[in-house]
């Protein structure tokens, strides 16, 4: 069995990082004796990616090859690629190589997100062409990312509506399975039509942390560059400050964790659409004298290990992710984790056996501090654009559900858009009755921001053997070894792949006002 896997780009991080994890999974839990050949297909982009892997793995004999019409719309000197002569060139590309159908599973990853509008209906031709398919999905065009999810209509279908194209993205075949990160996007998939028996559970592989530098070099860095004394508690949120990552909550616990305790954000955003949020951020911090450090892993500063090396407990606020790697990682480097739980995501985690109870699914704070129709009125309108950048009309009463995100004059704090972040984050830092306030509505966030390591010790011991038991290279390595053998067992059929047959539940989903966040619309 050969192995090719395509992906937009190699450039360091996200998909490239779980490819590198993959392989190196695989090599792994490959017996023996056993010798695969792995053809990685890209668009041509490698900012980052190790050079040395090919050299590194044992039992893989890797290669990369450019395909420049694999790579983003945005990024390619002409637009004008087909479904069909993607096809081709990625066909040509492994006829060369030797790659036949009989011979060959294709393994591509974010299809269907929308950065490459031809890739989905390309590889249906290739699993057309007799080609077994593992197409992966770390991320959805129709969770909350209109502007790719209108490319389909705009650039591939003519401005048709969703229902004219729209199952195309997922196509359906006995020889096209689908991997997806959590068992939320498994039940999607599956309720949008995909045969269970397709469809596989398959968690980014978490690699063990080398080992640190010295803790007392770190703090003494940390020192000199933001002034944060060796005495001082470190809480290190890693992460790259999008929106998304709800920054305004990093700083809020700023202001509930213990006095001496400084957070420490690693990174700015890259996207330029992002900066103006994170630069009044960075200013809403300096104006109320936060005890928070912004970009303490940018290029300068504390590398990511010595960061690592100097926390004395790790944060996350996140309002939404694929995978949440920091669930996992953030034990492996012998720090605990408080901060937003993720339940939709973290289910998965506390199933295999990880104590995450020092999270919480809410940071309640109260609603006048808010404006009860200041609240509502952004809710109904931030909502309302939401639904109308995939043409769906706003419900005509929001008022039932808008009450159930506020109940008991409550509301959680990663509900408000970044204005009325700013004004609670102002108010909490108006007098210490104000910040005692908020333990009342949260009780169990003081006890998790006062830990120390000493107390989490037998946490992190739990949850470390349990990460690397169920989520380790060598887990997932056996996991993806036994998904590559089931697909190759298939015998592909020979007409044209179907496409998926209620995939308007896949935005239903996403769009659900439950999960709705202003600070993502």
């Amino acid at each position: 069995m050969n192995l090719a896997i395509l992906h937009h780009h190699l450039n360091r991080g996200g998909v490239a990082r779980v490819i590198e994890n993959q392989l190196r999974a695989l090599d792994t839990a490959a017996t023996a004796g056993e010798t695969w050949r792995a053809a990685i297909l890209y668009g041509g982009r490698r900012e980052g990616w190790n050079e040395d892997l090919p050299r590194q793995l044992r039992r893989i004999r890797l290669s990369l090859h450019e395909v420049p019409a694999l790579d983003y719309d945005s990024v390619r000197e002409t637009n004008a690629c087909g479904a069909g002569s993607l096809a081709d060139q990625v066909t040509a590309a492994l006829s060369r190589l030797g790659l036949s159908p009989k011979s060959t599973v294709v393994h591509a990853h974010n299809h269907s997100v929308g950065k490459n509008v031809a890739l989905p209906a390309a590889l249906g031709l290739l699993a057309e062409r007799g080609y077994r398919l593992l197409l992966e999905i770390h991320d959805f065009a129709e969770d909350l990312r209109p502007d790719n999810f209108r490319q389909f209509s705009e650039r591939m279908a003519g401005g048709a509506p969703p229902a004219a194209w729209h199952g195309s993205l997922y196509p359906q075949a006995r020889h096209i399975h689908y991997a997806v990160l959590n068992t939320r996007d498994l039940k999607i998939l599956r309720d949008a039509g995909t045969d269970t028996d397709r469809i596989h559970f398959l968690p980014n592989p978490v690699t063990k942390t080398g080992s640190l530098p010295p803790r007392e070099l770190a703090r003494r860095k940390l020192a000199e560059q933001f002034g944060i004394d060796p005495d001082q508690r470190f809480i290190l949120y890693p992460v790259r400050c999008i929106r998304r990552k709800n920054v305004g909550e990093a700083l809020l616990y700023s202001r509930l964790a213990p006095a001496g305790t400084f957070v420490g954000l690693t990174l700015p955003p890259l996207n330029p659409a992002e900066i103006p949020v994170y630069s009044a951020w960075k200013r809403a911090a300096e104006e109320l004298g936060l005890p928070a450090c912004f970009e303490v892993g940018a290029p300068g500063a504390l590398s990511f290990a010595e960061n690592l090396s100097a926390a004395d407990l790790m944060l996350t606020t996140s309002v939404a992710e694929g995978f949440g790697m920091v669930f996992l990682e953030a034990w492996l480097t012998g720090n605990a984790l408080v901060g937003r739980d993720l339940p939709e995501i973290t289910i998965d985690f506390v199933q295999a056996g990880v104590q995450l109870g020092l999270l919480e699914p809410r940071l309640l704070v109260p609603m006048d501090w808010v404006g009860r129709e200041r609240f509502r009125a952004g809710l109904a309108e931030a909502y309302g654009r939401a639904l109308a950048a995939y043409g769906r009309p706003a419900p005509a009463d929001l008022t039932r559900w808008i009450r159930e995100k506020a109940q008991e004059d409550l509301v959680d704090f990663g509900d408000l858009d970044e204005p009325l972040q700013r004004r609670v984050l102002e108010t909490a830092c108006e007098s210490e009755h104000n910040r005692l306030r908020l333990f009342g509505s949260n009780p169990r966030v003081e006890s998790a921001l006062s830990i120390v390591p000493v107390g989490a010790a037998k946490r992190i011991e739990w949850n470390r053997d349990r990460i690397e038991e169920r989520f380790s290279l060598a887990s997932s390595g056996k996991r993806l070894l036994a998904i590559y053998r089931r697909l190759f067992a298939t015998v592909p059929q020979e007409e044209r792949p179907a496409p998926l047959e209620s995939p308007e539940r896949i935005l239903d989903r996403f769009l659900d006002f439950n999960r709705f966040r202003m600070i993502r619309a």
